[in-house]
């Protein structure tokens, strides 16, 4: 049903004790590893902070869970649903979620997060959309609760509220994004809402599946600070942060995790800032206070210009793992993302780990604007010469797809290729089956099943081990030979594997293909 704004009422009543769900649907796939929910885990604290009461669900949708959790949402008739968005594959269950609820009432629903972000008219096409929440959302999330709990008509009160776009009955009114929050210690996430223990547990880590090195460890994620001053392509961060950075205190941060070790029995930290290093200072000295070994990203630039002296102390102040976003073995292909990177400090960086003992991962990147197949080509002998020297070079390259707010996304259009105009149209799978932009080499979208196929070393889980080593013994033939051409070896098998779904049977294939 239609639900425009100035519809949507709620029953008058203070806002202490008032539920809210926040959810985070993620895609059914088997092998989907889940990390925190960090964005509505501060939207939660910040609505707890005011009075309210919060549920919050992080949930593979599959069939069974998704009835459940409409089935649970309809009976506590809260103040609001607000579901975080994320372009890409959890847009259709997060869709399937808002029409459910309002097949059984007038819940309103608000979506926030990256995709309501960027392309908030087009979100509130879908009429069972009633609001759509931009930016930074711990204030905008509290005066709309605060709106809502009031009662009546309160359309005209929205136009004051930064950071939400609404219908009018004439247009889609998007108002200005919020301001940035200065202060991030005024929020903390509500880490006591969710089942800690699914993300803490050993062997839990979100990068285990990547090649990393801390999963035996019991780790707890850590997001210290906000924005990137980086100018990368291919980022949402200039869009949202506009290459501002904000951080928690050293203080806040050494006691978040001083909590997390008493609490939960953490043995491993992983900051999952945009930019940790960005203050330098700030980040040491948050580390002289960790006392657990740790990882981050960083710039390969970082590391390569600080140097030897700068890794040495990182070693000593117990980093085991550093995440480097190389992306490419061409310079030309760097210059086109504005990395600003060169490729000097991708092996520089590499080798000053190597000689501290600190593991690195690093992931690739091809198929942007502009880019050649012999770009490419170097890309693929970087990743092989990085792999010699011991470096962890995630599954992969990734593929790139044109999202909505980057900076290369109008050069994406610009060369062909056609944004989609709904919602379930960004909701893309990732992997082969991703689709192709018209200016990107038709061999590059396959290039990162073949390398992920060939470097797959466990296949007892596999239900058909021997055809599996037939499939990844063609993909290692196919890496080395950089033929990514006419791929029978993965359409024909999928194929197949469609029939027997249709057929009503289980998927025989698990692990082999990501859909």
């Amino acid at each position: 049903m239609k639900a425009d704004a100035s519809r949507i009422n709620a029953s008058v009543g203070a806002p202490e004790g008032r539920l809210i769900f926040l959810v985070k649907p993620e895609t059914d796939r088997e092998n989907f590893v889940m990390a925190p929910p960090l964005g509505i885990l501060y939207l939660a604290g910040a609505l707890e902070k005011r009075g309210y009461r919060v549920r919050l669900i992080h949930e593979r949708f599959t069939a069974a869970n998704e009835n459940r959790i409409v089935d649970e949402i309809i009976a506590a008739r809260p103040l609001f649903v607000g579901i975080s968005t994320f372009t890409g594959p959890s847009l259709s269950p997060s869709l399937r979620l808002t029409r459910k609820i309002k097949e059984h009432g007038d819940t309103p629903v608000l979506w926030g997060g990256l995709h309501s972000t960027m392309l908030p008219e087009q979100t509130l096409q879908e009429p069972d959309i009633d609001l759509a929440v931009r930016g930074e959302g711990e204030e905008t999330v509290v005066r709309l609760a605060d709106l809502l709990a009031a009662g009546g008509d309160y359309l005209e009160k929205l136009a004051d509220v930064p950071g939400v776009a609404y219908r009018r009955p004439d247009r889609v009114q998007i108002n200005p994004m919020p301001p940035f929050i200065q202060d991030l210690d005024a929020y903390s996430p509500a880490w006591h809402l969710l089942g800690n223990e699914r993300y803490l547990g050993e062997g839990k880590y979100i990068y285990t599946a990547l090649g990393s090195k801390l999963s035996d460890l019991k780790i707890a994620t850590v997001m210290s600070s906000r924005g990137c001053p980086g100018r990368c392509g291919y980022c949402y961060n200039q869009f949202i942060n506009k290459r501002s950075f904000r951080s928690h205190s050293v203080a806040f941060v050494a006691g978040h995790i001083r909590r997390l070790r008493a609490d939960h029995g953490v043995t491993g930290i992983v900051f999952e800032d945009d930019c940790f290093f960005t203050d330098r200072q700030r980040a040491l000295a948050i580390l002289r206070q960790v006392e657990l070994p740790w990882a981050s990203s960083i710039r390969a630039d970082y590391v390569a210009r600080w140097g030897d002296d700068f890794v040495r102390e990182l070693k000593d102040l117990g980093c085991a793992e550093l995440r480097i976003g190389a992306e490419s073995g061409s310079q030309e292909t760097l210059d086109i993302m504005h990395k600003d990177i060169q490729l000097e400090h991708i092996l520089r960086s590499a080798e000053l780990c190597r000689k501290h003992g600190i593991n690195v991962m690093m992931g690739f990147l091809i198929g942007v604007p502009g880019e050649r197949w012999p770009e490419m080509k170097k890309t693929f002998d970087l990743i092989d010469e990085m792999e010699r020297q011991g470096v962890t070079v995630t599954p992969g390259p990734s593929f790139y797809f044109p999202y909505p707010g980057t900076p290369m996304f109008q050069e994406a259009v610009r060369r062909g290729f056609v944004p989609p105009d709904t919602i379930l149209g960004w909701s893309v799978p990732w992997g082969p089956s991703q689709p192709s932009p018209p200016y990107a080499d038709p061999r590059a979208r396959y290039v990162g099943y073949y390398r992920s196929i060939a470097m797959r070393q466990v296949t007892g889980s596999l239900r058909f081990p021997l055809f599996f080593k037939i499939i990844s013994g063609l993909a290692r033939w196919r890496w080395r030979h950089r033929c990514f051409s006419f791929p029978l070896d993965y359409l024909l098998p999928r194929f197949v594997l469609r029939c027997l779904r249709q057929l009503g049977l289980k998927r025989v294939l698990a692990g082999i293909y990501d859909e």
